[in-house]
């Protein structure tokens, strides 16, 4: 068939057909079942850039072979199924004046039967849709970017079409709500996280508004997927169709949970701030930096000022009128450092209008104002007049303490809360003949101290600091001309009401006669122990010698006074040993033999023995464990301390005739009581009883005999054992004495 044949079996009449065809705006060709084609318009020329003459009677394939591959199926397929075929945006590679170029069509693909039902052709469409294509896929980045934008702002995008309901949203929306985005999410599921009072007070409010005016806008309170509660902001815009009705709402949708927590915080920091001015009654103003004027008075600042904030008002000039003229320069020379640094602070008097004097303190700060005017001061104003005051007395206070602290011949020295010394007084520079600042500077005190006591002074003076407990120490001092003389130190804590230290207070008292004393005294003891202990001795022979002599005389005489010579012999001796121990306490000499041994022997021989010589009183004694009671001790110290217990308890009991003893154990410890029910102690009492030579009197306030030194001794005894001494009593009904020992560990 040629070119310019007519179509088979197409009559003339049909020849417009024909003409119509060729001149469509589409390629329309028509190929046989071996792809042979039969005919092509020219559109369908101009695409594959053919003429007829190269086109009829070729396969399609030789035309446009890159489509071979692709068609042979769908062509074998429509064939099959009879029925067309639609395949959109189809690419090809063309050149077009030279240049390689990605085209896109449309293929529709139909078959042509006889009236037999014969297959006749394939009628084939085509359509360059390459401009269309390029629009799309320009609508589509235009909608990324805008998705991609919207996003990075954290901003959600939704369409809400009014009739039906149904919504259609960005991803980020459904972050916002706490889903994830292949969820999918209703209209009526988002407004079911809608916290019911805003709901009802804000959404609804909100969208009945939108109806009237068009615009969408609200802020509102959701619990998401995850139970955390948000705030939302929403803005939108409603579209109506051709008969005015809302159709359809665009809209963005953004999380501000976070903007409405600094809101929050924001208010709740301006009512501390007003809360905390109203408490410390300070008053507010702001301040034009070039001009000085103030504006912006709280009613504290005016009242301050002497005004009354409800009935009067002030210009911005009329504080520079009240302060006192020996005060501008101050007040200039702290503008000035306003300028350089930005803060403003003096203090000043100022003079009211009834010509009462104030004191005042102003504080402030140059801020930038936010309109991008000139910078200005917001500032506080506070009335210390109290406080000015009160400095003053500290100041006469202080001066007047001072005076007399210099004028005590005590040294007298104050040391902050970490334990370093800020004061001493002017005793302290009289007795070195050092000036205050080598005092005060670091350690500089510690320059005056022995250095065989130096180390140890530090060690508990550190350890007082850090424990808190008052401090008392003996070392000696250098004076001026380097002799070396013991002093006593002793400070104390001044503690506050949390508890902590906010200084020490110590003196430091010359004991160096009293030490000389105490040694002279101890050499009289050594050497009356010596003397007295030979004549003691041989008078205590000669008595047991004529007791054996004499022992079976009926001269009742004798007997008596011999045996009230040997009591008092005894007791003389006791009383030897007694001074001889102190002594040796006071070197640091007493010797302990310690061995392990039976508690409960030891007690129960020297209830027997005390027994034996004091027949005046029962002496009752429970063991309360289930066991003997072992201890690693010097026996004959331990046996000289329940001795004296229980001597003291018959000695201070002469009404009663009954003494309890017990022993028993208490976790590591063996613990022996001793309790009469004679005369009691107070509680002052109480605290002085183991003080060498300290006495107990009696309710006809006369004291009992003795010279105060066994509990001294017996305290001394079980400390040097680690162990323990105390005493519970209530006067006139008696008293129980514990000591304990750490038990042997085996």
């Amino acid at each position: 068939m040629s070119a310019d044949a007519p179509l088979p079996s197409i009559s003339n009449k049909e020849s417009v057909l024909e003409k119509i065809v060729d001149h469509l705006p589409f390629g329309f060709s028509l190929h046989n079942e071996d792809y042979i084609l039969e005919y092509v318009n020219q559109e369908w020329l101009n695409i594959v850039q053919r003429t007829h003459e190269e086109v009829l009677g070729k396969k399609l394939f030789e035309i446009i072979p890159q489509t071979e591959k692709d068609f042979i199926s769908i062509f074998e397929k429509i064939k099959k199924t009879r029925k067309p075929f639609y395949a959109p945006e189809y690419r090809l590679n063309s050149i077009h004046e030279g240049v390689l170029k990605e085209v896109f069509y449309n293929f529709v693909y139909h078959p042509i039967y006889n009236d037999e039902g014969e297959f006749l052709y394939f009628a084939t469409v085509v359509l360059e849709v390459t401009d269309l294509i390029s629009i799309k896929n320009n609508i589509k980045a235009d909608e990324e970017r805008l998705r991609l934008a919207t996003e990075s702002s954290q901003t959600a995008t939704w369409d809400l079409n009014l009739k039906t309901s149904e919504i259609v949203h960005s991803p980020y929306l459904s972050k916002i709500f706490g889903y994830r985005k292949e969820q999918k999410i209703t209209h009526q599921i988002l407004r079911s996280h809608l916290i019911e009072q805003d709901r009802v007070n804000v959404v609804n409010k909100a969208f009945d508004q939108a109806m009237k005016t068009g615009v969408y806008q609200y802020e509102a309170r959701i619990v998401d997927y995850h139970g955390e509660e948000k705030w939302i902001s929403t803005n939108g815009k409603i579209f109506f169709d051709i008969e005015g009705k809302p159709s359809r709402m665009l809209g963005v949708l953004q999380d501000i949970t976070e903007r409405k927590t600094h809101e929050v915080l924001l208010k709740q920091s301006h009512h501390q701030l007003n809360t905390a001015m109203d408490a410390t009654k300070l008053g507010r103003f702001d301040m034009n930096f070039e001009t000085l004027e103030k504006y912006n008075f709280s009613p504290r600042f005016l009242e301050i000022l002497g005004y009354n904030p409800e009935k009067e008002d002030i210009s911005g000039k009329v504080f520079e009128q009240h302060i006192h003229k020996n005060f501008l320069k101050d007040r200039a020379a702290a503008l000035e450092i306003a300028r350089k640094t930005g803060d403003l602070f003096y203090q000043t008097k100022i003079i009211l209008r009834d010509g009462k004097q104030k004191w005042i303190e102003i504080y402030g700060r140059l801020l930038e104002s936010p309109e991008g005017l000139k910078s200005y001061i917001s500032g506080t104003i506070r009335d210390i007049t109290e406080y000015k005051e009160y400095e003053k007395n500290i100041r006469e206070s202080e001066k007047k303490y001072r005076f007399l602290a210099d004028a005590m011949p005590q040294i007298v020295w104050i040391g902050e809360k970490d334990g370093r010394l800020s004061y001493f007084n002017q005793a302290t520079m009289d007795y070195s003949g050092k000036n205050y600042n080598e005092f005060v500077s670091e350690n500089g005190w510690i320059d005056i101290v022995h250095p065989e006591e130096r180390q140890a002074n530090i060690d508990l003076w550190t350890k007082c600091v850090q424990t808190k407990q008052p401090f008392f120490f003996e070392h000696r001092f250098r004076n001026k001309i380097n002799e070396y003389r013991w002093f006593l130190s002793r400070a104390f804590p001044e503690i506050d009401e949390a508890g902590e230290v906010k200084k020490w207070v110590g003196t430091s008292t010359d004991i160096d006669d009293m030490k000389k004393q105490e040694r002279q005294k101890n050499d009289f003891i050594k050497m009356a122990n010596h003397e007295l202990k030979t004549p003691v001795t041989t008078i205590k022979g000669y008595v047991q010698l004529l007791k054996k002599m004499r022992g079976n005389s009926d001269d009742k005489f004798l007997t008596n006074s011999l045996n009230t010579i040997e009591n008092q012999v005894n007791k003389l001796n006791l009383l030897i040993g007694d001074l001889l121990d102190i002594s040796r306490m006071e070197s640091g000499i007493l010797p302990l033999k310690k061995k392990e041994f039976s508690l409960l022997g030891l007690v129960t021989e020297t209830i027997e023995d005390i027994k034996a010589s004091e027949q005046s009183h029962q002496i009752n004694f429970e063991l309360k464990h289930t066991s003997d009671i072992e201890v690693c001790a010097d026996k004959d110290r331990i046996t000289q301390v329940l001795n004296n217990l229980l001597t003291n308890a018959i000695k201070y009991s002469p009404h009663t005739k009954k003494v309890n003893v017990e022993l028993f154990a208490e976790g590591d410890w063996a613990i022996v009581s001793v309790e009469d029910f004679g005369i009691g102690m107070d509680e002052c009492e109480l605290n002085k009883i183991f003080e060498r030579f300290y006495r107990v009197s009696g309710d006809d306030e006369e004291t009992f005999p003795g010279f105060g030194i066994g509990l001294f001794i017996v305290k001394d005894i079980l400390e040097r054992h680690e162990g323990k001494i105390w005493v519970k009593s209530i006067k006139e009904k008696g008293s129980k004495f514990y000591f304990s020992l750490p038990l042997n560990k085996k």
